[in-house]
């Protein structure tokens, strides 16, 4: 069995005749054939029903695709990859990061591929809900940190890397901070909720999650523009758990207790494109960022003080 047979079954079971993966591999379109057949002979198997007027496939040539194409797309991208290493990697390596991502072990990860590669560029970003997945797709970032809604795993590999626990919060002489809990509807509803705007324009556009119904919201761009409405006392919202655990625990924020929401977490993924072979930068930090999160063991973080209280918090 050699890559040639595999990426000629593959072009024909992809695009249904013998002509068109010929043309596509520019190569005779005898040649494809030759290739198929001396496939389907070292293994025994017909992998295509050639009885009608288009070849298709054979429940078995169904079955051997699946795993022929994992074959292909893995040889093609360790070919790029010698060559990419040849050139010493590439120039540039865009990273988008959802913006609930915590930017301490990415950082720490991008110090230490950086010293493999002390020549490459990278470009970071953030986006919110699913504007990381669309810059994924609209080919604008070569790896992107993003929740799970939107994975298409067709044409996307994804990792787990974290979660991301959400704390509804207050300022601390807010009306809200004395409300009780749970905070009542009706209550929440009097003021201001503070919401982060989806950055996707297109298909991707995710709704924003954990917006109370019938209330009063303002939408901002950035994390950090909400931090600072909510801790300027102007309004309430969810926002990471590691972005405010201190002002929490000096008493500058109060957490709130909030039945209708029913997101205390997100789920974080490291998501790269199928059928593009990346470079060894790309590389290295995929693998980096896998790795950080098997070490950590997958495990949802929490507070002490929240795993003590086990109080219910939502995203907005």
């Amino acid at each position: 069995m050699t890559q040639d047979q595999l990426v000629a079954f593959e072009a024909v079971a992809t695009l249904g005749t013998f002509s068109a993966a010929a043309k596509r591999l520019h190569k005779s379109q005898p040649a494809i054939t030759k290739l198929v057949q001396n496939l389907e002979g070292e293994l025994g198997l017909a992998l295509f029903d050639r009885s009608g007027y288009r070849v298709a496939l054979t429940d078995a040539g169904r079955a051997f695709l699946e795993r022929a194409a994992r074959v292909v797309a893995d040889t093609e991208a360790l070919e790029a990859y010698g060559r990419a290493l040849a050139r010493g990697g590439e120039p540039v390596v865009r990273i988008v990061l959802e913006a609930i991502t915590p930017l301490a072990p990415v950082l720490g990860v991008l110090s230490r591929v950086r010293r493999d590669f002390p020549r490459v560029r990278f470009e970071l970003r953030t986006e919110r809900l699913g504007g990381a997945i669309e810059a994924l797709v609209d080919g604008s970032a070569d790896l992107v940190v993003s929740n799970p809604r939107g994975v298409d795993p067709r044409r996307m590999e994804s990792a787990h890397l974290t979660h991301v626990r959400i704390v509804p919060v207050v300022h601390r002489d807010h009306p809200l901070a004395r409300a009780g809990a749970p905070v009542p509807a009706a209550a929440l509803r009097e003021h201001v909720q503070v919401v982060l705007s989806d950055s996707a324009r297109g298909e991707h556009a995710q709704q924003t999650i954990n917006v109370l119904d019938g209330g009063t919201r303002w939408s901002v761009t950035e994390v950090g523009a909400k931090l600072q409405i909510i801790e300027a006392g102007m309004g309430w919202g969810g926002l990471p758990e590691h972005l405010v655990v201190d002002a929490l625990r000096r008493g500058d924020l109060v957490a709130l207790t909030i039945q209708e929401f029913e997101t205390e977490s997100l789920e974080l993924l490291t998501i790269r494109r199928r059928g593009r072979a990346p470079g060894p930068v790309a590389q290295a930090l995929w693998a980096a960022l896998r790795s950080d999160s098997s070490a950590a063991g997958g495990r949802e973080p929490r507070s002490a003080s929240a795993a003590r209280t086990g109080e219910r918090a939502g995203a907005t």
